[in-house]
């Protein structure tokens, strides 16, 4: 057992991919009504792996099947009610180009559940008059601290220590244990370290519902129940079933009803299938 401190968490961090950082400034930058696609265009080509990431989405069957040459014509193409699913998938491409080894989870199932998730809390942000861009932004980078757990377990312990459901149960369990940490918190501390904006650090931080401790926002209700409708989908983690169970108590907190929750299952299936392709 190891306990990884800040400064070795944000050493971790500072080796992932840039492009959630450019999320973050795409959403400040799209709160300005005046922006204009050019303007949007030159913050996504900063970053080289996430231009060529954009592009290739762009020119998916998805978005139109080709002909896209440049991001400046993917912006134009996609329009600014669509930019941040096109620039998520992207992000998505570059953070989870890998298998978290110790949690035992493939790098496709990593992108597919990472923006079935991100969908569905959108999806429910706006059934519940909330910020549907920041609900997509906690649903798309919740698994942060999972990436950053894994790359520090992978210098710390070995590979007796390997996630295992029938032994370890969860993941909450599993990190206690391996590491005295939970995931939700270390995305929260990076995420805050990036920027993110408040609302969304703190879905984060509190959407695993833990008894105990301070009261979720009504944002990290939404995320846990957007989980739910993944895992529905057959979207969700192995080690996170028993975070997902949908309840009075949670649709209370959320101000949804049981039937709303229930209808975003098959719409946000929907979308998720047309998307699916662009992930691969």
């Amino acid at each position: 057992m190891f306990a990884p401190t800040l400064k070795e968490i944000f050493a971790v961090a500072a080796k992932l991919p840039a492009a959630p950082q450019i999320l973050s400034e795409l959403f400040d930058l799209m709160e300005d009504v005046n922006v204009d696609v050019e303007e949007i265009a030159t913050l996504l080509r900063r970053d080289g792996p996430l231009a060529a990431g954009i592009l290739r989405i762009s020119n998916s069957a998805y978005y139109g099947s080709g002909g896209v040459g440049s991001v400046l014509e993917a912006v134009q193409r996609v329009g600014f009610g669509e930019v941040h699913r096109m620039v998520g998938c992207a992000v998505v491409g570059n953070l989870s180009d890998r298998a978290l080894v110790f949690y035992d989870i493939e790098a496709e199932v990593l992108r597919e559940h990472m923006v079935c998730t991100a969908l569905a809390a959108e999806a429910l942000a706006a059934e519940a008059g909330l910020n549907p861009r920041h609900a997509y932004t906690a649903g798309l980078l919740r698994p942060i601290g999972m990436m950053v757990l894994d790359r520090l377990a992978r210098a710390q312990v070995g590979p007796a220590a390997v996630f295992e459901p029938e032994r370890d149960g969860n993941y909450g369990n599993w990190e206690g244990q391996t590491m005295q940490l939970r995931n939700a918190p270390v995305t929260a501390v990076t995420l805050t370290e990036w920027n993110f904006a408040t609302d969304v650090i703190e879905s984060v931080r509190g959407h695993c519902l833990v008894p105990g401790i301070k009261p979720p926002t009504r944002g990290a209700v939404l995320l846990n129940l957007a989980g739910w409708i993944a895992q529905e989908m057959g979207q969700g983690l192995p080690g996170e079933r028993d975070l997902w169970e949908l309840t009075p108590e949670k649709l209370a907190l959320a101000k949804l009803d049981e039937d709303q929750v229930k209808a975003q299952v098959g719409e946000v299936a929907l979308v998720f299938e047309r998307m699916q392709p662009a992930l691969r």
